[in-house]
């Protein structure tokens, strides 16, 4: 095989390795193992989970269904509201955001979050998640923000919609924000 042939091969076989890496980088790996899909549309805001300026959240329920939005603020106006929602809180196994500081995800249950602070997200007010409670009253201090609470902590009017949500219907793959 000549010289050329052999870098034409090795060309084709970079090419067909692409949209398979692409691929593996719309699923992510939670802590506990379940898989969360970037591809997924947020059920509060109806955008594409990768859209969000502060990292994905999830939940995950007891059945292993494995629900993701695109930000903090909408897994707790989700969490809030499960009748407008339609689930049973009850059947929550576990919860996880993306740390501002490291970027991972971490347990929801065991972050901190600082809450009315300058920084807003698409849907209006945002809590801003934290491994450590050091790292958020920083935080706090360096945003103005208002407080910093924990996972039960975190109020509706923390996570307060400061626009009409607007639910597109999506057709095929297009993009597009509902808000």
């Amino acid at each position: 095989m000549t010289r050329i042939a052999k870098n034409a091969l090795s060309f084709v076989g970079v090419l067909m390795l692409v949209p398979m890496i692409a691929w593996a980088a719309d699923v992510v790996d939670l802590p506990n193992g379940s898989k969360l899909d970037l591809s997924q549309i947020c059920p509060v805001c109806n955008m594409n989970l990768k859209g969000g300026e502060l990292g994905p959240a999830a939940v995950v329920f007891d059945d292993g269904k494995v629900v993701g939005f695109d930000g903090p603020g909408d897994l707790f106006r989700y969490l809030l509201d499960p009748s407008k929602y339609g689930f049973d809180a009850a059947k929550i196994k576990e919860a996880y955001v993306t740390d501002h500081e490291t970027k991972k995800f971490i347990d929801a249950k065991k972050a901190y979050f600082v809450t009315g602070t300058t920084l807003t997200g698409g849907m209006g007010s945002e809590v801003i998640p934290f491994g450590s409670k050091e790292a958020a009253e920083k935080f706090k201090t360096d945003h103005h923000g208002k407080s910093v609470a924990a996972y039960a902590g975190v109020k509706a009017e923390d996570v307060k919609s400061q626009k009409k949500m607007l639910k597109i219907k999506r057709e095929g793959t297009g993009s597009g924000h509902g808000h």
